[in-house]
């Protein structure tokens, strides 16, 4: 009988560690304009060429072996079909145990012009995911006691979880404002170890913002402007909203937003929803974009978080520029570099004759 709850207790710890990052629901990224195709689908296509984007996240890298994000994209415009074409690798890693989510996905996008000034991208996304554990890093009770192997080992046959998943999205935009939304795990797969029911969540992402203010230089390449932005996750009973601003003075950008949710209350702590405050800085360089930001930690975890740390490298090339100057790119108001098209002045009416928006 001893033996059992020592197994028992074993494997609810195991479950504890595995379900820790669905209760702190799917990973996020502080840039989120700058991990494209993971904030929306529509994204994908998004310059008038092709695009790479690199990102890696640290969080609370105060506690040993928190969470670790690797993310790689890749996204193409394809004028002749006004679509757009991506796709994305995602591995996620958390605790001693190496709780690893392996995500690749694939986007395509649609761009349909449906005023002069008013553009809309619906979008599609098919996903594959591979989720692992090394049981061999955990050391379970019954081997403390034993002080040999232990015999919960033969409950743990399975130390990898493959699903499959499908996300869509659309995007409204006119020169001066934008609004997304993204619905993700349409599917509610099942990711489970032990072979129960385990389903990830839908999760409703919503997105958008205003380009307040923009001035652009005559005979140069360039522009300052300054967009408020905002994100809201929803997912089961978590709730996440990201808000604030950009100033581009090229070929720097800065920005800082707030996360969390200041008038509703965490349960069951009946504490006030927030997160951290992030602050980033961005150069860039030709068609190289590089990227840093800082989660400052304003929730119970407080210091000893260390925050989190995050960096972005954005690439374009192949770009077709007299898409831009012919007018028939309007450029999707917000920051230069998640939507570079504000270089140019399409105060403009849009040519109805191509279809393609972003």
């Amino acid at each position: 009988m001893k033996n059992f709850f020592q197994k028992a207790y074993c494997l609810i710890g195991i479950i504890l560690i595995m379900t820790v990052k669905t209760k702190a629901q799917d990973l996020h990224f502080s840039q989120f304009y700058a991990s494209p195709l993971y904030l929306s689908p529509s994204l994908a296509g998004a310059t008038d060429g092709a695009r790479l984007a690199m990102n890696y996240r640290n969080q609370w890298p105060g506690i040993e072996k928190a969470f670790t994000t690797y993310a790689v994209s890749f996204d193409n415009y394809f004028n002749a079909f006004n679509s757009g074409l991506g796709v994305q690798l995602i591995q996620d890693k958390a605790g001693t145990a190496g709780l690893t989510t392996t995500q690749a996905a694939f986007q395509y996008s649609y761009n349909i012009q449906i005023s002069n000034f008013w553009q809309v991208v619906p979008a599609i996304q098919f996903a594959y995911g591979n989720r692992s554990i090394n049981f061999s890093k955990l050391r379970f009770a019954d081997e403390e006691i034993g002080g040999g192997a232990s015999g919960s080992w033969d409950q743990l046959s399975n130390d990898q979880a493959q699903y499959v998943d499908f996300a869509s999205s659309v995007l409204f935009y006119s020169p001066l404002m934008w609004v997304g939304v993204t619905i993700d795990h349409l599917t509610k797969p099942n990711y489970s170890f032990l072979g129960e029911k385990m389903q990830l969540p839908l999760k409703f992402v919503f997105y958008g913002g205003i380009n307040i203010w923009t001035e652009r230089r005559r005979r140069k390449m360039e522009s300052k402007t300054f967009a408020a932005t905002y994100r809201i996750q929803r997912q089961k009973d978590f709730n996440q909203a990201d808000i604030g601003a950009y100033w581009f003075n090229d070929p720097l950008e800065i920005g800082v937003w707030y996360r969390g949710l200041p008038l509703f209350k965490s349960e069951p702590e009946n504490k006030i929803n927030q997160d951290a405050i992030v602050v980033s800085l961005s150069y860039r360089h030709g068609s190289i974009r590089f990227g840093y930001s800082y989660d400052i930690t304003i929730s119970g975890l407080g210091w000893n978080s260390a925050g989190a740390h995050e960096l972005s490298l954005i690439y374009e090339f192949n770009q077709n520029l007299r898409l831009r100057n012919r007018g028939r790119r309007p450029a999707v108001p917000c920051q230069d570099y998640s939507n570079p098209l504000i270089k140019q002045d399409y105060t403009g009416k849009y040519r109805k004759k191509n279809k393609r928006i972003f």
